[in-house]
């Protein structure tokens, strides 16, 4: 059933507004102490209400997803079958390498001082 996804993500809203419900319900009803109350009434519901929702809403990402990956396949195939070379494996150039001057490796010696110079104090 190809519709099965969509009608399941639409089910997804109800089902999180009645777990919602039941679960400030059930929390409403305990004894606990008047700030932990107000926060656990607030905010678990919240994620009762997610978890809830998560098994109706993994059907339909995961087919956007495998028709992303269709894509891409058919994509990197054309891609090879016409002969161009994909950008990813691309590597720089000797001459692009040049320009870099990372002064973080230690074994580098371009910045260290002259041995024969004196040395500096403040």
């Amino acid at each position: 059933m190809r519709s099965l996804p969509t009608v399941l993500l639409f089910l997804s809203l109800p089902a999180g507004a009645i777990a919602y419900v039941v679960a400030t319900s059930i929390l409403s009803s305990l004894d606990l102490p008047n700030g932990l109350s107000d926060f656990l009434v607030l905010i678990a519901p919240l994620f009762f209400a997610g978890l809830v929702m998560v098994p109706f809403l993994i059907p339909f990402f995961d087919r956007k997803a495998k028709a992303d990956l269709a894509e891409y396949r058919r994509a990197t195939a054309s891609t090879t079958a016409a002969g161009d070379a994909p950008a990813d494996h691309a590597t720089p150039a000797p001459t692009d390498t040049d320009r870099l001057d990372d002064s973080s490796d230690p074994n580098d010696q371009s910045d260290a001082p002259d041995p024969a110079s004196p040395p500096t104090t403040p």
